[in-house]
């Protein structure tokens, strides 16, 4: 059994609370029917959706599902398991995370990056059961617990954040999620998340400090650090089990204005195949100036390679991509009205227990 696993920062979601879920039920939404439309066509047996903002009430997921169910162009894809949680992008945190005297409790204020609670959250769809016992979220998992670190300094060279930020502000800027998805008796582990991009902020660099420390929570995970805690109370990090890193982790081991350590690490870990990175004809066609080696990997209109599926050196995929085909190729009409990034996907035979 081949299954198909991808990521796709969608860049569905909307300014106001409320916004999307209108959007949705509306059924005629342009974004919405592009991405429907992209999903179908690339038709993955489990998918991580970035910038889909939560809501509480599950209709944004429910609606999600449905509409990839309705055929059009493409033959109907359904996804009978779903797994969303709370982020913390827009929660209110009290605080005056950006220095500026005042503290909005949104914005640059809130927990992580956001307008409202919820924003640019994330739901990962799935062919195969979820076992939602088993799987794990680090939403409340701060910062200061983690071991050493990368936390910003002011110009004086003194701590950007007073013991009553660090008091309240987690590590992730959205989530991190250990999602266990059962494959045919086989267990796979699904890890999930979006770090903060790395710039928005200034001299301090408080988001370039905090993206490196998400991306290096996966890492210090693969090497079942025992510091982590997680939301429902359990400690330590990954024991020996198959994995595949899905998200956009706005960083790139070669290019961009990200701290490239924790990414270079992260992606050289023990743990994780060294197998190429998956490319397309696309990517290159759009940096015909930069070197094709690089350009090739590229998954961001902004041409940076800022999306991963990674896996476990337990795994072996037999295909993989980005999805960018080239301007005259007749795929290339899904990507108009879609997201200024591209779905990145890979191929893994999967052998039933």
């Amino acid at each position: 059994m081949v299954v198909r696993i991808a990521s796709y920062n969608t860049a569905l979601s909307r300014p106001n609370r409320g916004d999307l879920l209108a959007a949705l039920e509306s059924g005629r939404d342009k974004q919405v029917l592009a991405t429907v439309a992209l999903l179908q066509h690339i038709r993955a047996d489990i998918i991580l959706l970035n910038e889909v903002d939560f809501d509480p009430s599950g209709r944004v997921v429910a609606l999600l599902q449905q509409a990839l169910r309705q055929p059009a162009n493409n033959a109907a894809l359904d996804y009978p398991y779903a797994y969303c949680q709370p982020v913390n992008s827009g929660e209110p945190s009290g605080r005056d995370f950006d220095k500026d005297g005042m503290a909005s409790d949104q914005g640059s204020d809130a927990l992580g990056f956001g307008l409202f609670p919820g924003q640019y959250g994330m739901v990962l769809l799935s062919r195969f059961p979820i076992d939602s016992a088993s799987s794990r979220t680090f939403q409340s998992f701060l910062w200061k617990d983690m071991p050493n670190p990368c936390l910003p300094k002011n110009a004086q060279g003194d701590a950007w954040f007073d013991s009553a930020d660090l008091a309240v502000l987690p590590l992730s800027s959205k989530s991190h999620w250990d999602v266990a998805i059962n494959i045919g008796g086989r267990r796979l582990r699904c890890l999930c998340s979006h770090p903060t991009p790395p710039v928005f902020d200034g001299p301090e660099r408080r988001n370039a400090c905090r993206n490196h420390d998400e991306i290096r929570f996966w890492s210090d995970y693969l090497s079942a650090e025992p510091y982590f805690y997680d939301d429902q109370g359990r400690r330590g990090g990954l024991d020996q089990e198959d994995f595949v890193l899905l998200g956009d982790l706005n960083a790139s081991p070669v290019e961009g204005d990200a701290y490239q350590q924790a990414i270079k690490r992260l992606l050289q870990h023990p743990r994780m195949a060294q197998c190429a990175f998956p490319d397309s004809i696309g990517a290159i066609a759009h940096s015909a100036k930069l070197d094709k080696n690089i350009a090739k990997h590229h998954t961001a209109v902004w041409r940076m390679q800022a999306d991963y599926v990674r896996v476990s050196h337990t795994l072996s995929p037999s295909y993989q991509a980005v999805f960018w085909p080239a301007k005259k190729h007749k795929a290339a009409s899904l990507l108009a009205d879609t997201s200024d990034h591209r779905l990145v996907f890979i191929d893994l035979p999967f052998v039933k227990n």
